[in-house]
């Protein structure tokens, strides 16, 4: 044990659960800027597994742009509003509303900055996954789709290291995986205005007035 420990225990202790996601919320809702490199994984019952790996910039309040390596060329750009999902195996662009993405509401809502664990998630609380230390919530039953979320962070940086979201009755799991993360860097506010490439089919956006 180090000297600093022995003789400040209290100082050294582990940091409460709300503490920890007080951290995380400050952590990321302060942002500006952010860039990350990102891997996804998705399963289903019975289907392949799909894997899919880039990196992922983000302008706050809402601006992000998912440039994928893996499969190539594949990009999601959000321009505030519409987030524009390209790919290029169906060469077809389908823009969705910002606020209609589903996966953006809860367990990435820290890419928007609006992460409240204690609010978004029930029964907070830590729990050892492959030996590292990750705090655990359950999903509102009848009202989200999934069942657990998990998140794994850093805890000298704070940094978000995997989210695993598992869908109710095993329906699917979702994990990403985060690394190199970057503060507060300088992005070009271009990256996030959306051309489609020539010959592709652009889809209409949904309406304003759509049911949500």
């Amino acid at each position: 044990m180090c000297l600093v420990c022995w003789f400040s225990l209290p100082a050294c202790a582990e940091p409460k659960l709300g503490e920890v996601l007080s951290g995380i919320e400050r952590h990321y809702n302060s942002l500006g800027t952010m860039r990350v490199e990102f891997s996804q994984t998705v399963e289903y019952p019975g289907r392949p597994r799909l894997h899919e790996r880039g990196t992922l910039s983000l302008l706050r309040p809402q601006k992000m742009r998912w440039d994928y390596r893996e499969p190539e060329g594949k990009l999601l750009v959000g321009d505030g509003d519409l987030l524009h999902m390209y790919n290029p195996r169906a060469n077809q662009v389908r823009p969705v509303r910002l606020d209609d993405t589903g996966d953006l509401r809860a367990p990435l809502s820290f890419l928007l900055g609006r992460l409240n664990f204690r609010r978004q998630f029930r029964d907070l609380r830590f729990e050892s996954i492959d030996g590292v230390k990750t705090i655990v919530g359950d999903g509102r039953r009848g009202k989200d789709p999934y069942e657990r979320v998990e998140f794994s962070y850093d805890p000298e940086t704070l940094d978000l290291k995997r989210l695993r979201v598992i869908g109710r009755d095993g329906t699917y799991t979702t994990t990403f995986a985060f690394a190199d993360e970057e503060r507060n860097v300088r992005l070009d506010e271009s990256l996030f205005v959306f051309e489609a490439p020539p010959g592709v089919e652009v889809l209409d956006p949904p309406s304003t007035g759509a049911a949500r």
